[in-house]
């Protein structure tokens, strides 16, 4: 370790001790006054000098160094020797901007203990279990659920193949907080949060082939987000992009054509909202609009290209999960879970247009979920809904299932034992019976595993 920091230069030094404390490439360039271009070029020479491929490989490196150092009073940065601070030319093939930081615009050298202490516990869970650091609000009010924290449980969550889980091909591109969409024998992947930054991509993955492709990636680089299909199209409303900002924009992707357009944007810029389709639309429940989390409903009608408000939540929140439901000539939206940035709710609300749009109270409460949850997954099949992953303070053991004919939960085994949130989910009929299909998420680092699950079997008798 000492032949390699005698490899880098002062300004490397300097870069790496920085990338350590959780900052992305814009807040170094910012902080020492060069462009983000020369910042990613030096930073492919460490990797390469050190022989590591990511941020998390970096940083245990740099505490083993001594480039950082957690003490009783904080945590500190080591100052690099004078010598060699000058600037290497940059790369002109430079990606895009980094995201948000996990410290404040400027980077303190010497924070005190009640600063600091996140740093602190930060750079010592990466120490331990070599975690990837992931990048966190730029708003300094903003609540730090908007993007996963390290874990102190290890990275890898346990495997629990007894029950009927099943792995199919893995995703491309591993990710949490994307969107998801399921369209005909085709599920969506869009968007969300990779290991290195905020991304666009779309991916589909054939069901019936077991095979993932490329399709044309998203416009705007989001994550936090939903979608809903509306008409064989697939709309994802709002989103948290890499500035720290709440989004406004409504991006509209055709499958046939493998292109994106824009819609009518949002009343106001919006994420960590629960979107269930309805009709020749779809709504949007909570989320976050870039000051608070919020207790509006928002319905958008695609034929009119047109948003509109149609109601409130009993108590404001994102990170909820919405499924619409068939109940008898019309459809139910169900809403379950979510996080006020104190507590995450046990909440199953269920919401009927029809009631809202004829002036009587839309909501009903039925029998809570057996753990309050958000970040989770959820889908309708055969009268019941099923409930998958979330959690932002403990890892969940189990999934859930609620009948919804008798009001009664139960829970089922999920495939990871440990923490598993911000996945998609998708819920697929075929010959053989109903199947579940979770996607990426996140346990200790983004992922790009498929789980199925049989949920329903289909027999057919001679």
């Amino acid at each position: 370790m000492a032949e390699a920091l005698e490899e880098l230069s002062a300004r490397e030094r300097e870069i790496l001790a920085l990338v350590a404390t959780g900052i992305t490439n814009q807040q170094i360039a910012q902080d020492l006054g060069i462009s983000i271009n020369t910042v990613k070029a030096h930073l492919r020479r460490i990797f390469g000098k050190l022989g590591v491929e990511s941020r998390t490989e970096a940083t245990t490196c740099a505490i083993q160094m001594g480039l950082i150092r957690v003490t009783p009073q904080g945590a500190e940065t080591v100052q690099p020797d004078a010598d060699g601070a000058a600037d290497e030319a940059p790369d002109a093939s430079a990606a895009d901007a980094e995201p948000p930081a996990v410290l404040s615009r400027r980077l303190v050298w010497r924070l005190p203990l009640a600063q600091g202490l996140a740093l602190v516990l930060a750079a010592v869970a990466l120490f331990a279990a070599a975690l990837w650091p992931t990048p966190r609000a730029a708003r300094s009010g903003a609540p730090s659920r908007f993007v996963d924290l390290p874990a102190t449980a290890p990275a890898d969550a346990a495997e629990n193949r007894e029950g009927r889980w099943v792995q199919r091909a893995s995703m491309p591109t591993a990710r949490s907080r994307f969107a998801q969409a399921l369209l005909g024998r085709a599920i969506y992947a869009i968007g969300g949060l990779t290991e290195e930054d905020w991304s666009g991509a779309v991916e589909r993955y054939d069901i019936s082939a077991d095979r993932w492709t490329e399709r044309r990636e998203k416009p705007t680089a989001v994550a936090n987000v939903g979608a809903a299909v509306v008409g064989g199209r697939i709309y994802v409303p709002g989103g948290y992009d890499a500035a720290g900002q709440a989004r406004d924009v409504l991006e509209v992707y055709d499958p046939e054509t493998d292109e994106w357009s824009t819609a009518a944007p949002l009343p106001a810029p919006l994420f960590a909202y629960a979107i269930a389709p309805y009709g020749e639309g779809f709504y949007l429940f909570g989320g976050y609009d870039g000051e608070g989390y919020v207790d509006t409903v928002y319905h958008y009608d695609a034929a009119a290209n047109a948003w509109s408000l149609a109601g409130t939540l009993s108590a404001p929140r994102g990170f909820a999960a919405a499924a619409t439901v068939r109940e008898g000539d019309g459809e139910v939206i169900y809403l379950l879970g979510g996080y006020d940035g104190q507590i995450e709710y046990a909440l199953c609300e269920s919401f009927r247009p029809a009631d809202a749009a004829a002036g009587e109270d839309p909501w009903r409460a039925h029998a809570p979920l057996g753990t309050g949850r958000a970040g989770h997954g959820v889908v309708a099949s055969g009268g019941k809904l099923y409930v998958v992953g979330g959690g932002w303070d403990g890892s969940l053991l189990n999934n859930e299932r609620y009948d919804i004919a008798l009001d009664v939960w139960s829970t089922f085994e999920s495939p990871l034992v440990g923490e598993w949130r911000t996945l998609g989910l998708s819920s697929v009929s075929g010959p053989d019976g109903t199947w579940l299909y979770a996607i990426g998420g996140w346990s200790g680092r983004p992922l790009n595993g498929v789980e199925a699950y049989q949920a329903e079997y289909r027999l057919y008798l001679p």
